[in-house]
C-alpha cells in the first residue's frame, strides 16, 4: 500500500450517531447513550429505546442502569431480566460471566467494582484512584476487566483478573496519554492522544508497545499546532528521499475535537468524538471507523 493509501485509510471514518456517546457494541448490535438521558440500540435498519442509560451489551445479551440497580436483559427482547445492585455506577461493562462498573463519589474518587452475573454473590473492589487520578469507562474480556488509569504520573492500560485482583500492565507511553479499551475478545482498541495528533489504534490483548499496534484512524489534535513553517518560506526539503513525510493534520479554527470511548466488533471499530466549537454548545458523535486486518 503506498503512502497516499495509507493516509487515506487512516482518515477514512464514517458517521454512526450524532448527539451520542459511549458505544458498545455485540452480537451483531451497537448500543449508545445521548446526552437527552436516552439509550438507543440500532437494529432492523433503525434505532430502538433501551429501558435505561449507559448500555453495554455482550453475546445476546445487553445491560443498563437503573437508578442503583443494573439490569441485564435479552439483547433483543429486552426479557428474561435479572437485576443486581450497582450502587453509584456511572459506566458499566457486560460479560457472559461478570458485570463490571465504576462509581465516582462527591469527592472524585473513582471505584472499580465487579461481581458475578447471574449467580449472586458479593461485589468485589478491584481499584480505588482519589482525585485526580481517573479510573476510564471498563470494558471486560470474560473474567477479565480492561480500563484505563490516568492522572498527573500519566496514563496506562491495565488488565485486572476480576477473580484474583491482579493486575497487568497491557500499554503504557511517557509521551502519550493511552484511553478507552475495548475488545472484540481477540484484539485491543484505544486511544493514543499526544500534542501532535490522536490515533485510534488495535493490537493483541496482551503487553506490547503502542508503536507496534495498528493505527486505524488518525485525528488532529485536540490543541492547534502552528503551520511549522514562518508566513512567507516552506518547509524546508533537505535530507530527504523522494517526498517529504505529511504533516500531522490541523485542527479547525475555533474546534476542539477529543476521540473518547471506543468499542469493537469484528471488521469495525466505534469512537466517541466530543467536540467544542467557539460559540456553540459543546456535542459528541460516534465515528464508524474499518477494522479489518
Amino acid at each position: 500500500m503506498s503512502a497516499e493509501a495509507r493516509t487515506a485509510a487512516r482518515t477514512a471514518f464514517a458517521l454512526l450517531a450524532g448527539s451520542a456517546y459511549d458505544p458498545t457494541a455485540a452480537g451483531g448490535l451497537v448500543a449508545w447513550q445521548r446526552p437527552s438521558g436516552v439509550a438507543l440500540v440500532a437494529r432492523g435498519g433503525g434505532t430502538e429505546p433501551v429501558p435505561g442509560g449507559h448500555p453495554a451489551l455482550s453475546g445476546g445479551r445487553i445491560a443498563w442502569i437503573d437508578g442503583d440497580v443494573t439490569v441485564v436483559a435479552d439483547a433483543r427482547s429486552f426479557g428474561d431480566r435479572d437485576r443486581m445492585a450497582t450502587p453509584g455506577a456511572g459506566v458499566i461493562a457486560l460479560s457472559d460471566t461478570v458485570l463490571a462498573w465504576r462509581a465516582r463519589d462527591a469527592a472524585g474518587t473513582d471505584r472499580l467494582w465487579a461481581r458475578p452475573v447471574g449467580g449472586g454473590g458479593e461485589p468485589s473492589l478491584l481499584l480505588e484512584t482519589p482525585a485526580p487520578t481517573e479510573i476510564g469507562r471498563p470494558a471486560l474480556l470474560g473474567g477479565l476487566v480492561l480500563c484505563h488509569v490516568a492522572g498527573p504520573a500519566g496514563s496506562r492500560l491495565i488488565l485486572i483478573d476480576t477473580a484474583t485482583g491482579a493486575q497487568q500492565l497491557l500499554r503504557a507511553e511517557p509521551i502519550a496519554q493511552l484511553s478507552n479499551p475495548a475488545t472484540d475478545g481477540a484484539r485491543l482498541l484505544y486511544v493514543r492522544a499526544t500534542g501532535r495528533q490522536q490515533e485510534l489504534r488495535i493490537g493483541p490483548v496482551a503487553p506490547a508497545r503502542p508503536i507496534d499496534d495498528r493505527v486505524l484512524l488518525v485525528h488532529a489534535s485536540s490543541g492547534r499546532r502552528d503551520r511549522e513553517h514562518e508566513h512567507g518560506r516552506h518547509r524546508h526539503r533537505q535530507g530527504y528521499r523522494g517526498r517529504r513525510p505529511p504533516l500531522p493534520p490541523r485542527a479547525t479554527p475555533g474546534v476542539v475535537a477529543t476521540l473518547w470511548s471506543t468499542a469493537l466488533t469484528g471488521d469495525t471499530a466505534y469512537v466517541t468524538r466530543l467536540r467544542a466549537i467557539s460559540g456553540a454548545s459543546r456535542t459528541a458523535d460516534i465515528l464508524r471507523v474499518p477494522a479489518v486486518n
